[in-house]
Order: structure tokens, then sequence, then C-alpha cells
């Protein structure tokens, strides 16, 4: 990464593989740290903990770096490392999160206790609000809902990555889904025959 030319997140991932190029690094923390830091805030509320989380990511990421490869180029390139930067923020959440027990006594609770209910969802919602709604779910719930549906992993993969049955991974997803309803709907208002 010597001279003046300009740094891409591919060049600057290639410069840590090679040498480790600390320009680089911060090139890839300063550009990649506020979607790493979304992914850390979508499973922990406290924002110390998702800092921590954050940057513990990055550490690991560059400790690993030589292992991503991508035969791809420009934004295909972009688009996997990011992937490969998620799933290590990803792993590092679940971690946490298991150390802090915030995981255990979970129960095997059939899918057809929960019944469906349909909501319409209004335009005005923001990302902001979503995440106000989603920070109100129990660590479980939030956790299984961003794995499944934010990140997309299948059940079974939550259910290795968690050590819980494949059907409580689907009991809780679906858990989530109706305690989000619930709070949408009371976040506008709206009383519903629950």
């Amino acid at each position: 990464m010597k001279g003046k030319r300009v740094l891409s997140l591919e060049n600057a991932v290639r410069g840590c593989v090679q040498d480790g190029d600390e320009r680089s690094k911060e090139w890839i923390y300063k550009s990649c740290y506020g979607y790493v830091r979304a992914i850390t805030m979508r499973y922990v509320k406290n924002e110390f903990d998702a800092e921590e989380l954050t940057n513990e990511s990055f550490i690991r990421a560059f400790n690993k770096i030589a292992t991503f490869s991508s035969v791809e180029s420009g934004e295909r390139f972009e688009r996997s490392f990011r992937a490969w930067l998620a799933r290590i923020a990803v792993n590092i959440s679940i971690d946490f999160l298991r150390a802090q027990k915030q995981l255990l006594a979970l129960d095997d609770v059939g899918e057809g206790e929960i019944e469906q209910q349909q909501v319409e969802v209004s335009g005005n919602l923001h990302v902001e609000d979503i995440m106000k709604l989603l920070l109100q779910l129990p660590e479980i719930q939030r956790t299984i809902f961003n794995l499944y549906e934010v990140e997309g992993y299948s059940h079974e993969e939550v259910s290795v990555m968690l050590d819980i049955p494949e059907s409580t991974s689907r009991t809780y997803l679906t858990r989530a889904k109706k305690k989000l309803r619930q709070l949408y709907l009371a976040s506008i208002n709206i009383t519903a025959g629950f």
C-alpha cells in the first residue's frame, strides 16, 4: 500500500493479508466499523458491550484475515469480505451471550401453542423504531430472530450455534415475531385482542 494509491476495501484486505499493513487495517476498521457495530447492537442492548464486541470482532478478523479468500474482485469482493466479517461479529456476539448465561433455561414448547396474527406494517416505520422494538425482546428471542431473519441462518444452523433443539429455535422465532407484532401494535396505539 505504498505510495499515494487510494485504498479500496479490496486493496486494504490484500495489503493486510500480504504484509499486515497497519494503514490498511486502519482503513478497514474505519470503513467497516458502522457495519460491524450495527450487527453487534442487534444482539446486545448495552452500547458499551456492543463497542467491546465490535472491537473484538476486528481483532479476530485481523488475526484471521489470512484465512479469508475470494477469487472475486470489485463489489463482489467487498460483499464477500463484509459477509465474512459479519459472521465473525455474529459468532462473537453469540459467544458473549453464552458467557453471560443469557441463553440458559430454554424450554422446548411446541409451535402449535402460538397462534399467528397478521399485522399491517406502516410505511412510516424507521430503522431506529425497528431497533427499539427488537431491543425489547427477551435475549434468546432477539438472538434467534437476528440469526434466522436478519443473518439468514437456517433453524438447523441456529440450533447448532446455540446448542438447542431445532424445534426450540422455531418456537422462539415464533414467539419473537408474536412479541414484535404486539410491541408494534402498542407503539402505534392500536389495541388488538391478544
